[in-house]
């Protein structure tokens, strides 16, 4: 089950729905995740879960491409800054995975 360590900002945002993808960088921890999964998203001593309904893999330019930035992003206004939001999170990271989320009913 993957887990998503995630800033207070973004916690909140997933609580009240404004944001339900995640995206990271490729790493051996979520390369194996599939559609049906059950994530765990923490901050500190919260959690809750969510369940992965859709993942898409490549560069920033393709995963903007398949998902509005306002879902990975919601404080961005254009998909430019966006792009720079996740640079400055990811330096040197040129493969990205995001996973579209849903509530576990």
């Amino acid at each position: 089950m993957p887990l998503f360590m995630v800033k207070k900002r973004d916690f909140d945002a997933y609580r009240f729905g404004r944001k339900d993808v995640e995206l990271r960088d490729v790493k051996p921890q979520w390369k194996n995740s599939r559609v049906g999964d059950t994530v765990t998203i923490q901050c500190g001593r919260d959690i809750f879960r969510k369940r992965i309904t859709n993942i898409h893999r490549g560069t920033l330019a393709r995963i903007f491409l398949r998902v509005d930035h306002k879902r990975i992003f919601p404080e961005a206004s254009s998909v430019l800054e966006a792009v720079k939001t996740a640079k400055e999170l990811y330096p040197e990271v040129e493969d990205f995975m995001a996973f579209e989320l849903e509530d576990i009913t």
